[in-house]
């Protein structure tokens, strides 16, 4: 079935160097540094039909791409936008697809609300889907509440993340085809949520489409499907060294540039000198494994209570929603 040529392929989650890591923002930490023409190039070369950058809160990557290059027409812009539950803080990561500049500027202004930010994507009939749904689950909120919500807002779910342990994937697909089994319109979409090019379009989206709008159209209808497999463990430990020398490798054409101020350049430079001992102490081994094991014990407390939970959110599942 996947040599057939009517199908095509993109990779609806990755990232380029304009995602900046947020918490040390002023030492000039970024999640990725690839260039976003070194990612549209590695997911040709690996089959992609179509190509999109999901940059966090950006799009500047992908207007820098269509700039650069005003004759494209298998890239479309993406975003990975972060929102917020008001009253708890709790963090979602929305994927948007093939949106423009004016509609990103508004998603900027709404998505510290979820409560406002997908009405006003669902009035605008854009694209978008809820990424890793249980990345961020905070366990002292009930289960049953928070998905059923989130199923109120989402048709569209990654159930593949390239980035993701397995058995998280498995537990949103799982969740996914209970909710689609009960009469619900459902997309199930993948991305490999790739951080260097080792890793990009390892997992994506397949579909028909003999152009962007045919492709995203049928994604929004639900004629699609992920495809891929996750990175092991040890890759993705591998890739927050990678990370890190990457951000050391920039040191002196931060240090050079007129972009920056003699203090901004001061804490770049201690963030750089930080840098080396927290790596070399095994410190960001210990938080990826902290988080890895965290996705585990969330997602095998769900599995646990699966029966339990379908039930307590049957309610909601049945029939189109407007």
């Amino acid at each position: 079935m996947l040599d057939d040529p009517a199908l095509k392929r993109a990779d609806l989650h990755c990232h380029s160097r304009f995602s900046v890591f947020k918490y040390f923002r002023r030492a000039n930490t970024r999640d990725c540094y690839n260039a976003p023409e070194d990612v549209y190039r590695i997911a040709k070369e690996r089959g992609m039909s179509y190509v999109t950058l999901t940059d966090h809160d950006s799009i500047d990557g992908a207007l820098y791409l269509l700039n650069k290059y005003p004759d494209m027409k298998d890239f479309f812009i993406g975003e990975e936008v972060e929102t917020y539950f008001p009253e708890t803080g709790q963090r979602i990561h929305v994927g948007v697809w093939g949106l423009n500049e004016e509609q990103h500027r508004e998603i900027q202004r709404l998505r510290p609300n979820i409560r406002e930010l997908i009405p006003y994507m669902k009035s605008q009939h854009m694209l978008f889907g809820i990424n890793h749904l249980f990345q961020n689950y905070r366990m002292k909120n009930v289960a049953a509440k928070y998905i059923a919500e989130l199923l109120q807002m989402f048709d569209i779910f990654e159930v593949l993340n390239g980035a993701m342990a397995s058995f998280h994937n498995k537990m949103v697909h799982q969740l996914v085809t209970e909710v689609k089994g009960h009469g619900r319109h459902i997309s199930m979409v993948g991305g490999s949520d790739a951080h260097t090019l080792k890793h990009v379009a390892k997992v994506h989206t397949v579909s028909k489409g003999e152009t962007i709008q045919e492709f995203l159209d049928n994604v929004r209808k639900g004629e699609c499907f992920a495809w891929g497999s996750e990175m092991r463990f040890r890759e993705l430990v591998a890739d927050i060294y990678l990370l890190t020398i990457a951000y050391n490798s920039e040191a002196r054409a931060d240090f050079i540039s007129t972009q920056y101020t003699t203090i901004e350049k001061t804490i770049q430079l201690a963030g750089r000198l930080a840098s080396i001992p927290t790596a070399m102490s095994g410190l960001p081994a210990a938080i990826t494994s902290l988080n890895y094991l965290k996705q585990i014990v969330v997602t095998k407390g769900i599995s646990m209570r699966f029966a339990k939970l379908v039930e307590e959110i049957r309610p909601g599942l049945g029939g189109e929603r407007g």
